[in-house]
């Protein structure tokens, strides 16, 4: 569970509540306009379908669980588990890792290792995972798009719900009063929704699919290249000297002296 988004979610929320809450003395549902979520959330979400295929935009919306259920792969446990395979491949050969790789919960990893293990070329072996890389990135790339194109579309849809809200107050001056107040309420709520839908949902939800997918990503290129030593036949040593190199300082310096 991603406890940043939930708390931060949380957090927002509430400070935007108990705002709200003090300045009306409780009577909170002041603020609440169903003219201005409409048009703000549904508005946002028509034309976002609008500006990407439907299939693209079916799939975001299942990437949404990663911004609050995602576990962060450990570099460090990959780089130990990489070198405890070279290991076993530079001792009983590459046949040996087939019980380990059955074992092993990520595909990624599986699928280049048996690579290896079927005798393929390394080059071809890269070329494969590589492929495979560039169809992640650009899955990832999609998700986080819809969040940008979404948290754009917030605010332009606030202001339209802003000139619709003032078009029925400016119509009724002079005589209804209470359509007044009505649009005068729609005016400036669907320019609050707007920001709030934008910049505290979308865009926020944006920024976290860039960075998971950038962490991901590292992951990724990390099991790559041990995969692509262990093909090549490297020392276990070499190995995890080279993969160390993705780790933070810190981190690294802890595993070079746990050498």
């Amino acid at each position: 569970m991603d406890i940043g988004t939930i708390v931060g979610l949380l957090v927002a929320s509430g400070l935007m509540l108990g705002a709200m809450w003090h300045q009306t003395h409780g009577h909170i549902a002041a603020f609440y306009s169903t003219e201005g979520v409409l048009l703000v959330i549904g508005g946002s979400l028509a034309a976002t379908m609008v500006s990407m295929p439907m299939r693209n935009f079916m799939s975001t919306m299942r990437v949404v669980r990663k911004l609050f259920f995602c576990k962060e792969e450990q570099l460090p446990n990959i780089v130990h588990k990489l070198a405890e395979f070279a290991t076993i491949a530079r001792k009983d050969g590459l046949l040996a890792l087939e019980n380990e790789v059955q074992e092993l919960p990520d595909p990624f990893m599986a699928k280049g290792l048996r690579m290896v293990i079927d005798g393929q070329d390394h080059h071809e072996v890269e070329t494969n995972l590589r492929l495979e890389l560039y169809a992640l990135g650009e899955r990832h790339t999609i998700g986080k798009k819809t969040f940008t194109i979404m948290g754009n579309y917030g605010p332009a849809f606030g202001l339209s719900a802003t000139v619709i809200g003032q078009v029925v107050m400016f119509q009724n001056m002079g005589s209804d009063i209470s359509a007044i107040g009505g649009g005068l309420s729609v005016a400036l709520l669907g320019t609050l929704y707007g920001t709030l839908f934008a910049n505290m949902v979308c865009l926020p939800f944006a920024d976290k699919l860039g960075i998971r997918a950038a962490q991901e990503m590292l992951a990724k290129e990390l099991q790559l290249q041990g995969i692509l030593g262990i093909a090549q036949g490297d020392s276990p040593t070499s190995l995890k000297q080279r993969l160390v190199s993705f780790l933070d300082g810190r981190t690294a310096s802890i595993m070079e002296t746990a050498k």
